[in-house]
């Protein structure tokens, strides 16, 4: 049986330390090396099961800069659109379906189905009301302390609110107080929520970006369809050489590439579970909070935290 990409052991009594090991899936570079430069975008969405269009979109404006190319404004649109999309998807599963279970409550299958059915054409605002925040998401954006964010979760409406509820406790699975710069919380650091309500690097912090993530799409679609949004473009780099970063659910995600000749000679993608979850690295020193809690509850906890580290591979956590 394949091990997980990424294991979190902890220890089972008072003393010792948590241990993160992760294994990066697969070698992208070598996969598309040689690989004519006209093939990458679509080949690379074939690659990946989780933000495909997230990988296809940063290889395709990688792959332009790198060429020199320059692609229509109705093609920049609809990509980012798609991409966006896609965010608001995997945004919504983690919260129908994971935040359900930690709960202890059934997945809440009817809005995972619902999200799941939305197309690039939909506005996903009246959804992301209805099953996520039980207020329009301008308004629960509009919060701006922990009172406000308190009461909201008391109330208790939503699987949204009712796991943030649960994370108010949870102050010490703060060990450095940093934010990793590729995250979610490093994309909203000036909401107020963020900026001065709650503890940089929390658990709480960390869920709470995700909901103001998801919350914040309807406005940049609807930027994005009248035009009066800036849009992503890669970087060129160097003769064929190009980068690209894209937002997607996780955080930044990085494409560099190279060509020669028409064809691939190196590619290099660094998404945010490789950037978090590197050795040494942000994941790493976070997970050593979670032996600060009682034995009795740090599987429980770490559960939580690996799912606001939220990597995009496997993984498992193990009691020694």
């Amino acid at each position: 049986m394949t091990r997980p990409a990424i294991i979190l052991r902890l220890p089972a009594d008072a003393e010792g330390t948590a241990a993160l090991s992760y294994a990066p899936r697969g070698d992208v570079a070598s996969l598309l090396a040689a690989v004519p430069a006209e093939r990458v975008p679509s080949l690379v969405r074939t690659l990946f099961a989780i933000c495909a269009n997230a990988q296809g979109h940063a290889a395709e404006l990688a792959m332009e800069a790198a060429l020199g190319l320059e692609a229509t404004t109705g093609e920049l649109v609809a990509r980012e659109i798609r991409t966006w999309t896609e965010v608001v998807r995997e945004h919504a599963l983690r919260i129908s379906l994971d935040w359900a279970r930690l709960l202890g409550e059934a997945p809440d299958l009817a809005a995972a189905r619902a999200f799941m059915a939305l197309s690039a054409a939909d506005d996903p605002a009246v959804l992301i009301g209805e099953a996520v925040t039980g207020l329009p998401p301008e308004r629960w954006l509009a919060m701006t302390s922990t009172v406000e964010l308190a009461r909201w979760a008391g109330a208790g409406r939503t699987v949204a609110a009712r796991f943030i509820a649960t994370l108010f406790d949870a102050s010490m699975l703060m060990p450095t107080g940093e934010v990793d710069p590729g995250s979610l919380a490093a994309r909203h650091a000036g909401h107020p929520l963020l900026s001065r309500a709650l503890p940089a690097g929390s658990l709480i912090a960390c869920h709470v970006a995700r909901l103001i993530d998801l919350c914040r799409v309807p406005a940049r679609l609807n930027a994005l369809r009248t035009g009066d949004a800036a849009l992503l473009r890669g970087l060129s780099t160097g003769p064929g050489r190009g980068m690209a970063s894209v937002p997607c659910a996780r955080g930044t995600l990085v494409h560099e590439v190279g060509v020669v000749a028409g064809q691939v000679e190196r590619y290099r993608i660094l998404s945010p579970t490789d950037r978090a979850f590197a050795p040494g690295g942000w994941a790493e020193r976070q997970v050593q909070g979670l032996c600060a809690w009682p034995s009795a509850e740090r599987a429980r906890w770490a559960e939580v935290m690996m799912l606001a580290l939220d990597p995009c591979v496997d993984y498992a956590v193990e009691v020694a």
